[in-house]
């Protein structure tokens, strides 16, 4: 392995082929250090979160080392779900030992005797693998009196959000605390004399931190970029000939990841875009010729993210795409937080207009634009500020296409998957996208499959469209009492009251 490269060429098989490869315990290196030495060497690294958001490792791991509070806990984010993100899990099932020896290290650091790994029930291999190098490393000594926990969580997209990852963490359902409450403020198993905080890292971003003990801040600083030192693992889906995992400098061109390390795309077509996960604005080709580190792809327009990178080719309709997106960020949203709930309904169901000739208006951009910009109000998470970006900039970017589509709302076009991954083969390059997510409902409830029998091949919207979804908006029960009383008077579902009012306040909006 490259100096501070995570990914072996095969996979480790035990803990004592790991340190053959990258050197002594960096768990011991870091009990002989002491944590203020570890800090100090992580903040010359320059090491930030490869969970999306880039925040500077060791500043947040200060933050816990010093908070008054001496019940601390570590926690690993393995939870992976980000649309076309694949990087955790093929990291665990290469080298599980380089994440646990990160926790380790943190533990050792904030002072923290308990720690836990949070991935979905599903994650198989992944959770195997963990449990298998826990114990070797437990067998060696390293574990001491730390206590590893793993949790077996939901499939849920917000379970990937730390504050929702914690109440997994304490038997609860993914739903984001109030943004008052950040991990390092309240932790696990908190009380009103003890917050308990937690510091709470992407599987990758611990991983980093035992060979930057190894070979020193210094070193790690001289790959990748001053923004972004170290390597990124690059997950690269989506039309091109060789899909997979890579792990590149940070900073490494864009255009370079799309057309030499994944082969470009399909004989005789061209790239349209690029989409990195569903938390940001497009790449369209124009700025290909960006550094992949977090500075750059931000002046770009858009955000690197998880480093997931799902492109897409000539033969992309984007009002499908764009269709597919919004429906997964309704139903994926909580309900907590009614506004989003409500907004990304409204920006889906205007969608799902436009491939429906008895439904579809000229005002059906202009509600979808109304709801995906109204949906963050007040949110304990993230997930309504990415429909507010997302949703009006591929309206933005593509504007003919749905202006076609809106001319013509019975032409074909296939439903566009939404490539939450949850497999990969080495073998044949392909990534395995999760099917059960069409019939997933805005309450998290799942339709029932059709039978074979009545299963189309491929939908169109000349046989009727997407279907209709309920929504599942928490209103308070004077507003409730008040719709269905003016649905009951007009024969109308509460839902189509909505879209009228809708439909007059962008009337209104026009004079």
């Amino acid at each position: 392995m490259k100096p501070h490269h995570l990914l072996p060429a095969a996979p480790f098989a035990t803990y004592a082929d790991y340190l053959a490869e990258t050197g002594p315990s960096a768990v011991q290196r870091a009990r002989e250090l002491g944590p203020e030495a570890v800090l100090a060497e992580l903040s010359r690294s320059g090491l930030r979160g490869r969970g999306g958001a880039g925040f500077p490792t060791a500043v947040k791991w200060r933050s816990i080392a010093d908070h008054p509070c001496s019940t601390r806990y570590v926690v690993c984010n393995a939870a992976e779900g980000e649309p076309g993100t694949f990087k955790d899990r093929f990291l665990l099932r290469r080298n599980p030992y380089a994440t646990l020896e990160g926790m380790l290290i943190a533990a050792e650091v904030v002072g923290a005797r308990e720690l836990y790994v949070a991935l979905k029930a599903s994650f198989g291999p992944e959770l195997m693998r963990l449990r298998a190098a826990a114990d070797e490393m437990a067998a060696a000594g390293l574990v001491d009196d730390h206590v590893i926990h793993f949790i077996e969580g939901p499939e849920e997209y917000l379970f990937g959000e730390e504050k929702a990852l914690l109440e997994v963490v304490e038997g609860n359902d993914p739903l984001p605390r109030e943004a008052h409450y950040p991990p390092y403020e309240k932790g696990l198993f908190a009380t009103g004399a003890s917050p308990n905080p937690a510091l709470v890292n992407n599987v990758q971003t611990f991983a980093h931190v035992p060979s930057i003990l190894r070979l020193g801040g210094d070193s790690f600083r001289e790959i990748g970029t001053r923004d972004t030192p170290g390597t990124l693992l690059f997950t690269l889906s989506g039309d091109v000939q060789r899909p997979g995992v890579y792990e590149l400098p940070a900073g490494t061109p864009l255009r370079r990841l799309f057309d030499e390390i994944a082969g470009g795309p399909r004989p005789g077509r061209r790239f349209k875009v690029a989409l990195s996960g569903v938390s940001s604005a497009v790449i369209l080709p124009e700025r290909f010729d960006t550094l992949a580190d977090f500075a750059s792809v931000h002046l770009a327009g858009a955000s690197l993210g998880s480093a997931g990178f799902v492109v897409l080719d000539d033969t992309a309709w984007m009002p499908r795409v764009t269709q597919s997106l919004a429906r997964f960020l309704y139903v994926e949203s909580c309900n907590q937080c009614s506004a989003c709930k409500h907004g990304l309904r409204t920006a889906s169901s205007a969608i799902d207009e436009l491939f429906d000739p008895a439904l579809a208006t000229p005002d059906d951009l202009e509600r979808a634009l109304y709801g995906a910009r109204s949906a963050p109000q007040g949110n304990r998470c993230y997930l309504p500020v990415q429909g507010s970006i997302l949703v009006p900039n591929l309206l933005s970017r593509f504007r003919d296409e749905f202006a076609a589509q809106l001319a013509s709302p019975d032409r074909p076009s296939a439903r566009y998957v939404v490539p939450v991954i949850v497999d990969f083969d080495e073998a044949t390059r392909t990534f395995t996208y999760d099917l059960d997510r069409e019939r997933k409902q805005p309450n998290w409830t799942y339709d029932e499959p059709a039978p074979p029998s009545l299963r189309p091949v491929a939908k169109t919207v000349s046989q009727g469209g997407p279907p209709r979804v309920p929504a599942n908006v928490r209103l308070h029960p004077d507003v409730h009492e008040a719709m269905v009383e003016v649905a009951a008077q007009r024969g109308h579902e509460v839902e189509r009251v909505v879209n009228d009012a809708l439909r007059a306040w962008a009337e209104r909006e026009r004079k």
